[in-house]
């Protein structure tokens, strides 16, 4: 079975070559201490001989052969399982030579059985071990009978002795066949409960590896910005859109303090448990400037915050524009409706009013000063007239009536028709209009909003001040925007400058914008405002854009 995206025989022969690896070392090092301790303590002893040192010699360098043969085997990572089977094979070799050097049946170094059991369990695991401890029986079984029936001769003179009485022998065969089987049986236990831990290792660690994958693909992937912090408060992790939110890098702040380089979200680390699911807002300056309003919420990593803390903040601009347009249109529909009644309940009196104006107008003897108040009243009339005409423009506008329309020929002749109002003003005025850019929109309404606006920037700006008309294309979108160098916009009137019947001038009627406000969302677009008290305003509106055409530029 294969789990994850790890196959299971690349990962078996994985852990087989880490073991022979291990093997391979330890054998060399633990044979040849024992060898090594062997040879100087039977060198030692003044009844040493017989040419046993050369067995021992032979032994170590079988052993040290071996083993070099296994390394070249590991290093092309061939035949893995062989090489296994062969290191048991040279485990009871060694273990029995040994053995028959150092007196067979009542050798102290039966015990290198038991280890080669173990070893051949590590290797290859309960088959291992069962080989192991059968090799072991059948060697030790073997090198006895021929020892004691006179079929292989002592290794040395020293170790002629008499034939053991046949029930001691019994024992003694006994007792190390069943500390064999014992082992065999011990390390086949342990072998197979070692695989079931690694086998369970290994299916933990892809499950880690695959949860770690999707947590990082989402937190990675998410609209919303995340950032955690430890319980120090410095910053552990800022996943992308947080990183496009603040205009920083999870590298440039990691491990710095959240309250100096993130301070409208240091709050969060003040936050009492009961609060922390509470949504909470805070307004920032992105890396262009502009402000943004944030939403966040914050989560303890453990119960007492000793972890951290994860911050999870939204980019909520868009929705409280979104929000404020909503509002705003709520309140243009009852003023609309409130402005359609009133204008058609003034405006008949009104027309009566001024046609009686004009008749008395026209009376012979009239002094000059009745002349004079007539004329006051036939100018306010008509000015009530024309805020009346506003209302009805605002109360029931007209739907567009689309067509392709040239941004920049339209753009020109408008700016054009208002240069000799700027000049009188002592106003510049500047255009730059982008060629080739094509509106799906009605000529007429479009050409009221620019009026308005440059009327608007014309009263804003004082003589010897600009206005700059700019057209381009963004995107999809095709952008108007026109600038004044005049005194700019409270902040406190921003928010309410596009709604009807407000108005900082002494004679406005507070219903330009709101009508500019109505025909661009009847286009399918946006105006927006961004003013700075003394340095003027700037009013963009957004259009979507048609599909574009080379057009012959204008001029």
């Amino acid at each position: 079975m294969a789990f994850g995206n790890v196959p299971e025989r690349p990962a078996r022969e994985a852990d087989l070559y880490g073991k022979l690896v291990l093997l391979t070392g330890v054998r060399l090092l633990v044979g040849t201490a024992l060898l090594v301790a062997t040879a100087v303590l039977t060198l030692g002893s003044e009844s040493f001989g017989g040419g046993v040192d050369t067995y021992l010699y032979a032994i170590v360098g079988a052993l040290y052969l071996a083993s070099l043969v296994s390394v070249l085997f590991l290093r092309r990572r061939r035949y893995l399982r062989a090489l296994a089977h062969a290191h048991i094979f040279a485990d009871m070799v060694a273990a029995t030579g040994l053995v028959y050097l150092t007196g067979g049946v009542e050798s102290i170094f039966t015990i290198l059985y038991p280890l080669a059991i173990v070893n051949a369990a590590i290797g290859l695991g309960r088959r291992g071990a069962v080989i192991g401890a059968i090799g072991a029986s059948l060697a030790f079984s073997g090198l006895t009978v021929g020892m004691e029936m006179g079929f292989l001769p002592p290794a040395a003179a020293y170790l002629l002795r008499p034939p053991i009485p046949s029930g001691r022998l019994l024992l003694n065969v006994v007792l190390n066949l069943s500390a064999f089987l014992l082992s065999g049986a011990l390390a086949a236990f342990l072998a197979e409960q070692l695989r079931g831990a690694r086998v369970e290792l290994r299916e933990r660690e892809n499950r880690l590896s695959t949860l770690e994958a999707t947590f990082s693909a989402v937190v990675q992937s998410i609209s919303s910005g995340i950032v955690t912090v430890d319980d120090r408060g410095l910053i552990t992790y800022l996943n992308p859109a947080g990183e496009e939110i603040f205009g920083t890098t999870d590298a440039a702040i990691h491990g710095e303090p959240l309250r100096t380089r993130l301070p409208a979200l240091s709050p969060a680390l003040d936050a009492p448990p009961p609060t922390t699911r509470q949504r909470n807002e805070a307004v920032v300056t992105g890396a262009d400037g502009q402000k943004r309003t944030l939403g966040w919420a914050v989560g303890r990593l453990d119960e007492h915050g000793a972890a951290g803390s994860v911050i999870v903040f939204q980019d909520l601009t868009e929705f409280r524009r979104m929000e404020e347009a909503v509002r705003r249109s709520d309140r243009l529909a009852v003023v609309g409706g409130l402005a359609a009644g009133l204008a058609h309940e003034i405006r008949n009196p009104l027309a009566a009013m001024t046609g009686s104006i004009e008749l008395l107008g026209g009376s012979p003897g009239l002094v000059e000063s009745e002349r004079q108040l007539l004329q006051i009243v036939r100018s306010e009339g008509t000015r009530l007239e024309a805020l009346v005409r506003d209302f009805l423009s605002f109360a029931k506008p007209a739907s567009p009536e689309l067509g392709s329309i040239d941004a920049r020929e339209l753009v020109l002749e408008t700016a054009e028709l208002f240069r000799a109002e700027a000049e009188r003003r002592g106003v510049a005025l500047a255009v730059e209009a982008q060629a080739g850019l094509t509106l799906r929109a009605d000529g007429p309404q479009l050409k009221q909003v620019l009026w308005n606006l440059l009327g608007n920037a014309a009263d804003a700006t004082p003589r010897g001040g600009r206005i700059a008309v700019e057209l381009r294309r963004a995107g999809e979108q095709a952008i108007l925007s026109v600038t004044d160098s005049g005194a700019g916009i409270a902040r406190e009137d921003l928010a309410r400058i596009f709604d009807p019947f407000f108005t900082t001038k002494e004679r406005g009627t507070g219903l330009g914008l709101a009508i500019v406000h109505r025909v661009v969302e009847g286009h399918g677009g946006r105006i927006t405002v961004q003013s700075e008290p003394g340095r003027g305003s700037t009013f963009s509106v957004f259009l979507p854009a048609a599909e574009t055409q080379r057009l012959v530029a204008a001029g």
